[in-house]
């Protein structure tokens, strides 16, 4: 066997392996992820005080809380003598002062606080932990930490660590293993505990740490072996062919049988849509004499598709074309037309869906709605 066949075998068990670890351990499912929870550092704060917070609705008390402050300990990252009182904890978000909008502040009754900065992806402010180390200073004494949390615990873009006294913690790690410690301790509670469950999850995602990531890593390392590399060279060299020759030989004839099953007319015949700018794909309709149904790539490499109407030429008659526009929910000046709603982007999913025929029934129930809409349309 020469090495393209063993890379492709051993890509094929791969991605086989993949799809059977992520849909065991679940993975793929998550609603944090769903939910649009990524960037916005407020909401993740939001859910960190939650779970932090004593009076939080998860009932745990100050469980969470002295799990933190103990995997903090067991890092290293604070000294085991700092003892913070778990009596009259209160949790604030967004706590305002002269010093700044300070993220998350957890203070208790002996005047002790955790001052925690949350950072994503936003850069910092400008002297952003100097202004709350003040704060800490003057509300609290020595008895604070100014913890800093980014994704991976790096070091403050701004700030020289001579003049501020900053923990860099990390979601990465330090918070993953807190969270599993408090997936622990909520084990008899299942709602919290697959809450928990999901945003580890989820931040895992977020800092390349789950099973997919680590296996694709495993698939590069296995890549970049010298007696691997050329076949690997060799097969993506030859992709844009691949994803031609998978429109031109499999979707083609299956856009002639939406057509002939629409009795609409296909006007596309074998090229080279991969390459080419502004690709697609055109249908006349029998009964609409100035527009035809489009789809269209806005970008070379079949992506960013869009699909809706177009006029048949530059002679017809545009008088319907804002009641058309408005019908189907966008356009230009000359189109009217939406994003398609799936597999806009065609790689390696789409190419799998054109070859299981599911491509085909999302085309054929896109321009079918499309006709549903349109059909009392006067002129189009």
């Amino acid at each position: 066997m020469n090495y393209i066949d063993q890379l492709l075998n051993d890509v094929k068990w791969f991605n086989k392996h993949k799809e059977l670890k992520t849909s065991s351990n679940g993975e793929d499912f998550n609603m944090f992820r769903i939910c649009g929870v990524d960037h916005y550092e407020n909401t993740h704060s939001a859910i960190l005080a939650e779970i932090l917070n004593p009076k939080g609705t998860h009932n745990f008390g100050v469980k969470f809380l002295e799990a933190f402050i103990k995997t903090l300990k067991r890092s290293d990252l604070i000294e085991d003598g700092f003892e913070f009182n778990l009596q009259n904890v209160s949790v604030i978000t967004e706590n305002a002062s002269v010093f700044g909008r300070l993220d998350i502040l957890i203070r208790n009754s002996q005047s002790q606080a955790l001052l925690l900065e949350n950072k994503i992806y936003a850069g910092d402010q400008h002297d952003q932990l100097l202004r709350y180390q003040n704060f800490g200073k003057r509300e609290f004494g020595d008895q604070f930490k100014l913890i800093y949390l980014t994704l991976q615990g790096h070091e403050s873009s701004n700030t020289d660590k001579e003049v501020v006294d900053y923990i860099q913690v990390s979601y990465s790690e330090i918070i993953l293993v807190w969270l599993d410690r408090c997936i622990e301790i909520a084990v008899r509670s299942p709602i919290v505990r697959e809450t928990l469950i999901q945003y580890s999850n989820h931040i895992k995602s977020l800092t390349n740490n789950t099973t997919a990531y680590t296996m694709s890593q495993e698939l590069i390392d296995k890549l970049s072996k010298l007696e691997i590399l050329e076949a690997a060279y060799t097969i993506s060299s030859n992709m844009n062919e691949v994803r031609n020759n998978i429109v031109n030989t499999v979707l083609l004839p299956q856009l002639n049988e939406i057509a002939t099953e629409l009795n609409i007319i296909l006007n596309n015949t074998e090229g080279r849509y991969v390459d080419k700018a502004w690709a697609g794909f055109n249908f006349s309709i029998p009964e609409y004499k100035h527009y035809n149904v489009f789809m269209e790539f806005g970008k070379i490499g079949l992506e960013k598709l869009i699909i809706g109407f177009a006029p048949k030429n530059d002679d017809s008659d545009t008088f319907a074309f804002i009641h058309l526009k408005q019908v189907v929910g966008g356009g230009n000046n000359r189109c009217a037309f939406q994003k398609f709603p799936i597999h806009p982007n065609w790689h390696a999913d789409a190419m799998k869906a054109i070859l299981t025929g599911e491509m085909k029934t999302i085309i054929k129930d896109k321009i079918q709605n499309l006709l549903e809409i349109t059909k009392e349309i006067e002129g189009i």
